[in-house]
Parts: structure tokens; C-alpha cells; sequence
């Protein structure tokens, strides 16, 4: 874990996804106009794009289509499940799916960029090891009613090594 430079600097946040009871994922207030310039430029580009075949790479940027809205989201593959079947993370998000490699779409250059949603984790909690992840589903059910959708305050505590920021995270007066 690095001290970085920008301990107890402040961001501005909107929540956009949940993991775990001390892990969450959200999206810089500043990079709205962002997310929807992406979604305009994804529903142009995909419908009409290839789907992925042979080997996928991980460092790749994809267009993927949302199973429940069936709309167009950049994707990362994080595991190959099947010939058919691979399971993706929508960067700007940081909610995952299992899709069909059929949903799965190359994107342009221009789409290829950093993702605009952070993965957090609250500073000073975390999840005893060994424990199964489902007896916290009622943490992150509540974690979910406080950050979801709504603008946060994240004071950034630290950076590990895979980009999570370690942050003590305010909603209106409430330290969360």
C-alpha cells in the first residue's frame, strides 16, 4: 500500500457499484458529461461491431451488452468461462456480468481509455479472511443504502498496488 500524494484529498463521488460490505465502486462527479458521450458513441459503434473471437486480451477494452437494459457498456474480460461464456467487468461501473461471447464487441481506439468509475474500500474496516463472503451480504446491502446513486464525499487515505483507494467516505453528515 503507497502513502501517495494525494492523502486526505477530497473527491467528489457518485456510488455505481457495490462489492462487498467495506468495497465499492464509483464515478468521479467531474466525468458525468463523460459517461454520457461513452454510452452516445457505444450505441453507434457496437450494434454494427464484430464480436470477439479466438483469444481475448485482458488489458482490452470491449464493448459488452448489458444483459438487463441491453444496452452498450465498455468491458473488461476477466476470465474466460467457456468457448461461449467469458465474465466481464463494465469499467465504468465496476459491476460484473457473464456474457456471451456474441455480446461481446471490439471498440475503437478512441474507447480506449481509463475507466471512469474507482474501486474504494473503506479505510480502517475490513472483512475477516476466511469468512464466507455471504455472511456479509447484509453490510453490503447497507453499504449499498448509503453509497448507491448518491454523491459522496471520499477522502482518500491511501492507494494499493491495483489502483483501490483506501478512503473515509461521507454522505451530507454522515461518516459512512
Amino acid at each position: 500500500m503507497d502513502e501517495d500524494m494525494h492523502y486526505n484529498k477530497v473527491e467528489d463521488v457518485v456510488g455505481s457499484h457495490v462489492e462487498d460490505a467495506v468495497t465499492f465502486w464509483a464515478q468521479s462527479i467531474n466525468r458525468n458529461k463523460d459517461i454520457m458521450k461513452i454510452g452516445c458513441s457505444l450505441s453507434e459503434v457496437c450494434p454494427h461491431a464484430n464480436s470477439v473471437f479466438g483469444n481475448l486480451d485482458p488489458k482490452k477494452i470491449y464493448g459488452g451488452l448489458f444483459s438487463e437494459d441491453k444496452c452498450w457498456y465498455r468491458c473488461k474480460v476477466l476470465k474466460i468461462i467457456s468457448d461461449e461464456k467469458c465474465l466481464v467487468r463494465y469499467v465504468d461501473y465496476g459491476n460484473t456480468e457473464i456474457l456471451n461471447r456474441s455480446d461481446i464487441v471490439e471498440i475503437p481506439l478512441n474507447l480506449q481509455f481509463s475507466s471512469v468509475a474507482k474501486k474504494y474500500r473503506l479505510w480502517g474496516l475490513q472483512i475477516p479472511s476466511g469468512q464466507e463472503v455471504t455472511q456479509f451480504d447484509q453490510g453490503r446491502t447497507f453499504l449499498g443504502s448509503l453509497i448507491f446513486e448518491k454523491e459522496i464525499k471520499m477522502r482518500i487515505k491511501a492507494t494499493y498496488q491495483d489502483g483501490t483507494v483506501i478512503a473515509q467516505a461521507e454522505y451530507g453528515s454522515v461518516d459512512i
